[in-house]
């Protein structure tokens, strides 16, 4: 009966240490996902500080080009002051009212940012498909065939 119960013991012990194990595992996979998001929240909040700084950037610039003060840029405005607008006039000009808003301007900035994160991303992944030789060869070849 006493080898029953050795058996029973060690069986136990087993399990614990299985189980402390996985415990182990656990602890270890989040801590990973701990710090994974403290960078990640990092980002995200440097990204926001950006991205902030741009679009008050942005608002200032506007301002100082509105040299009548009636919150809207004229063709006139954007030539002297936003040269680089002034050739896509039409296109900021959303409503096609022949001003330009802050609004307007805003959504202009807001979309550059977009094709920026777009770019980025497709950077990031022609990085990782140059480390694929397979999928890298594949890349160039669709865009041959575009």
């Amino acid at each position: 009966m006493s080898t029953n119960a050795d058996v029973k013991t060690n069986e136990l012990k087993n399990i614990d240490s299985e189980f402390v194990y996985e415990l182990t595992d656990l602890d270890q996979i989040r801590d990973a996902l701990a710090e994974y998001s403290r960078a990640e929240d990092e980002n995200n909040a440097l990204y926001e500080q950006k991205r902030r700084a741009m679009l008050d950037s942005v608002e200032l610039r506007f301002l100082a080009c509105d040299t009548d003060s009636d919150d809207t840029l004229d063709v006139f405005e954007v030539t002297q002051c936003l040269p680089q607008v002034a050739r896509r006039f039409r296109d900021v000009d959303i409503d096609n009212d022949n001003v330009i808003t802050l609004d307007e301007i805003a959504i202009l900035a807001k979309n550059y940012e977009k094709r920026v994160k777009e770019l980025n991303k497709e950077t990031l992944a022609s990085e990782k498909n140059k480390q694929d030789p397979a999928a890298f060869k594949k890349e160039v070849q669709t865009k041959k065939d575009l």
